[in-house]
């Protein structure tokens, strides 16, 4: 298939065998959600230092802000409709071939959000609350709605978003907004920023093809070394202000490390996708890897109560 928009042809074939079941649940993007839930629980178990007092809370945090995401997703499918149609790797998106209505979706994306808030105003507290909001507006509106189709920089202040679930999760424990929330933004924005220019490599082709703001492969890169380098860095603070585990220390310095040398690397011309599949690759082991290795805490194994206690 070209990058032209596709024929009513082929949007019409792939309309009818797109299964009803199948467009509601792809309209959320699973992957990111389970991307996300595995980072709010990295923030959740680093804010009770790996300990799970109350598992029905941390149960509605995940399930408030799945649906909350998945609220952004839609209404991103939404926003993003007619550029879809131009890229290979969206154009069979359910919005994108008319499978479902613009109405509909909006609808759809609307009892979502309103069912995620009620869940966090009720079983966490407004600090979570307004986090899962902030992150919201900036992803539906501020990034999708704007800023993704006018400026490469839209991809910093969408990295915004990307780092509010490590931090609902720890200030759902916390219930404060410290120096430990504060560097989970700064982490995982650092960490968010290779991680997509890699995908903007990537999928050039279709980036052009939607008309979509790119910068050239020498800026990408510099760009890709210099966040990496803050994240290592800003990784490492995190550890220390935390008091966490040498495992985590493990994590950020040495996957981490792999990492940057990956984007060292001065890859020919015929091999720059292979090059940035590379790093987008292994950043998304490494950030499952850190958030688990937040999970563990300051200790890795916790002493037995001895008798009587």
């Amino acid at each position: 298939m070209d990058h032209g928009q596709h024929s009513p042809q082929y949007a019409g074939a792939l309309k009818h065998h797109a299964a009803p079941l199948n467009i509601i649940v792809q309209l959320t993007k699973p992957g990111i959600i389970f991307g996300n839930l595995a980072s709010l629980s990295g923030g959740y178990f680093l804010a009770s230092d790996a300990s799970l007092e109350s598992p029905s809370n941390l149960l509605a945090v995940l399930v408030g802000t799945a649906l909350v995401i998945g609220c952004g997703c839609v209404l991103n499918n939404c926003i993003d409709r007619d550029i879809d149609r131009r890229m290979v790797r969206t154009c069979h998106r359910a919005l994108a071939i008319r499978a479902i209505s613009l109405k509909a979706a909006v609808c759809y994306a609307i009892v979502l959000g309103i069912a995620g808030f009620a869940l966090l105003w009720t079983a966490s507290n407004l600090l979570a609350f307004t986090l899962a909001l902030t992150g919201l507006v900036i992803y539906a509106g501020l990034y999708s709605g704007w800023l993704k189709r006018h400026s490469h920089w839209g991809t910093l202040v969408g990295s915004l978003s990307g780092a509010m679930p490590p931090v609902i999760g720890y200030c759902a424990v916390s219930g404060k907004f410290d120096l430990i929330a504060a560097l989970l933004v700064l982490v995982f924005c650092l960490w968010q920023m290779p991680h997509s220019h890699a995908i903007s490599v990537m999928r050039r082709d279709d980036f052009r093809a939607a008309g979509l703001p790119l910068l050239t492969f020498s800026a990408a890169r510099r760009q890709i070394i210099v966040y990496m380098l803050g994240f290592v860095l800003s990784a490492t603070v995190l550890g220390v202000a935390a008091d966490l585990n040498v495992v985590y220390f493990g994590v950020v310095l040495g996957l981490g490390g792999y990492w940057c040398a990956l984007a060292f690397r001065i890859p020919s011309t015929a091999d720059r996708r292979q090059w940035a599949r590379s790093i987008f690759t292994f950043s998304i082991i490494l950030i499952l890897a850190l958030n688990l290795a937040m999970s563990l805490g300051s200790v890795l194994v916790r002493p037995l109560a001895g008798p009587g206690h």
